[in-house]
C-alpha cells in the first residue's frame, strides 16, 4: 500500500511539476518579449522622412553596376531626386516622387532609383521584424528555456521543423536557426530607452551564412515624438563588394490616440 501511495504521488509530482516548467517557459517568453522596443506595438501607426543618399560617397564603396548611368548623369538627374520612404506596419516603400513616365525617361529607365529602393526597403523590412516584436515566437507558442550562465537557449517549432535562439543572460537575442534548414540570423541590441533596439542583423544570402556571402543590415536611432526610429542605416552585401548607407530626416510620426 505504501509502495502504492508513494507511485501516486511521483505521478502527481510528475504532472505538476511538468505544468510548473511550462507556465515558467511561458513566464518567460513573455519577459523577454516585454524587453524590446516594439513601437508599432504601442500606438505607431506609420512614419515617413526623406531620404539622404550621396551617389558619389557610394561609388567609392561600392562598384558600379554599369546600368545606374555616367558620373555626369547621375550628378545631373539623380542625385537631385527627393527620395523619400513612409514605413507602416506592413511595409517600406520608397518614392522619388515622380510618375512612372517620369522615371523612365531618366537615365536607363531610373534604374539607381530602383536599386537605392531595393537597399533602403530591405534593409527597414528587416527591422520592422524587430519594431513589431516578430522576431521573437508569438505568445503562447509552446517553448522550452534552458539557461546557463552564458544566458539561455530557446527553441520551439517552426511547422515541423525545430527552432532554436540564443539568448544573451539579459535576453538580448544573439542569433536563431532552424535545425535541417540553412536559416540562420545574428543579432546585437542596444539598450533603449524604451526597449532592446536592434542595431544588427546579419543573414546569408540565398541561405548560405559564411563569410562572404552575408547580408549585414546596421542601425543607429533618432528620437521623434518619442519614438525611437532608425536614423544612419548601412546595408553590406559581401557577396558583391557592396555597402549602401543613407540617413533618414525630416521624419514625421502617425500614433494612434
Amino acid at each position: 500500500m505504501q509502495t502504492y501511495r508513494a507511485l501516486i504521488m511521483f505521478c502527481f509530482c510528475a504532472t505538476f511539476c511538468h505544468a510548473q516548467a511550462t507556465k515558467t517557459d511561458q513566464a518567460l517568453l513573455n519577459e523577454a518579449r516585454e524587453k524590446y522596443d516594439a513601437p508599432f506595438n504601442r500606438n505607431l501607426q506609420s512614419f515617413h522622412c526623406a531620404v539622404d543618399f550621396s551617389w558619389k560617397e557610394h561609388f567609392t564603396e561600392a562598384p558600379r553596376a554599369g546600368d545606374e548611368g555616367t558620373d555626369e548623369e547621375i550628378e545631373k538627374f539623380i542625385q537631385p531626386l527627393q527620395n523619400h520612404v513612409i514605413v507602416t506596419r506592413q511595409m517600406a516603400a520608397l518614392s522619388a516622387l515622380l510618375s512612372k513616365d517620369e522615371l523612365n525617361k531618366l537615365p536607363h529607365r531610373g534604374m539607381a532609383v530602383g536599386l537605392l529602393a531595393h537597399a533602403v526597403e530591405k534593409s527597414l523590412n528587416t527591422w520592422l521584424f524587430a519594431s513589431t516584436n516578430m522576431m521573437l515566437p508569438d505568445p503562447g507558442t509552446p517553448v522550452s528555456f534552458d539557461q546557463s550562465p552564458s544566458g539561455y537557449k530557446l527553441t520551439f517549432k517552426v511547422q515541423t521543423s525545430d527552432g532554436e535562439m540564443v539568448l544573451a543572460p539579459d535576453m538580448r537575442l544573439q542569433s536563431g536557426s532552424v535545425k535541417g534548414q540553412s536559416d540562420h540570423f545574428e543579432t546585437s541590441f542596444a539598450t533603449g530607452p524604451q526597449g532592446f533596439l536592434l542595431t544588427s542583423f546579419t543573414r546569408g544570402e540565398d541561405g548560405k551564412f559564411e563569410l562572404g556571402n552575408r547580408l549585414i543590415f546596421t542601425y543607429t536611432y533618432q528620437t521623434v515624438d518619442g519614438v525611437q526610429l532608425p536614423e544612419h542605416v548601412v546595408v553590406t552585401r559581401e557577396s558583391h563588394h557592396e555597402v549602401w548607407r543613407y540617413t533618414l530626416s525630416d521624419c514625421i510620426v502617425k500614433t494612434s490616440k
